[in-house]
């Protein structure tokens, strides 16, 4: 009997979801702002912290509290790396280990600067076809606010994400290029979440299904 009542109550709620749509309502802005510095957010998110550890790791911490803005890696791009390296080593050592603590400090203090930008960057700063910004360790980026195909039996227009791109090659590629070749084509990887204000700068939160640290494994 209280099998069949939770069905009942089960199938209540799903059909009422599918009938009026609720799920697709704006329920309005969220709050973006958090009343901490941007190393201190990451700390306290247990989706970012392991990213403070490697900028405190590199004595990076006031860069990353700069009047800035900073593409964050969350811990499953970290996690990408760190087993990316791992699997390389293994190659040849079977028994090899590689972990958080193992990455070279060259590598941090070279590399972790191409998530930070100098000035406060948000979305709305942002163009379909983009514009390329230097990070703060000397590399470029294309950031990017594009039109996604998705929704659109729900939505009157498509969803627009950001992108954070790295360059192959010596050219950018075109935003909207079709190019079939990994190994040619700029890497662009979508935020996850855009526009968190800290107390110093601004946080948007790369995916980090897609997205590897330091984008693509390093020599």
């Amino acid at each position: 009997m209280k099998n069949t009542l939770l069905i009942l109550i089960t199938l209540v709620f799903l059909s009422s979801c599918d009938s009026d749509n609720t799920y697709l309502e704006d329920g309005g802005l969220s709050v973006a702002k958090v009343d901490m510095s941007t190393v201190d957010f990451f700390r306290s998110h247990d989706q970012l912290d392991t990213l403070a550890i490697l900028i405190e790791n590199a004595g990076m911490e006031d860069l990353f509290n700069g009047s800035n803005t900073v593409f964050a890696p969350n811990n499953l791009s970290i996690r990408n790396y760190i087993l990316s390296n791992l699997a390389e080593l293994r190659e040849t050592d079977p028994l090899a280990e590689f972990g958080l603590n193992d990455i070279p400090m060259d590598t941090l203090t070279k590399y972790m600067g191409g998530y930070v930008f100098d000035g406060k960057i948000k979305r709305e700063n942002m163009t379909q076809e983009g514009q390329i910004y230097t990070a703060k360790n000397g590399e470029d980026r294309r950031l990017s606010l594009e039109p996604v195909a998705a929704y659109t039996s729900q939505l009157e227009e498509y969803p627009e994400y950001v992108y954070f791109t790295y360059k192959v090659g010596t050219d950018w590629d075109a935003w909207d290029s079709n190019i079939q070749d990994e190994d040619e084509k700029d890497r662009k990887f979508q935020i996850r979440t855009s526009n968190i204000e800290s107390n110093n700068g601004i946080i948007h939160v790369l995916q980090g299904s897609g997205h590897t640290l330091f984008g693509y494994t390093r020599d």
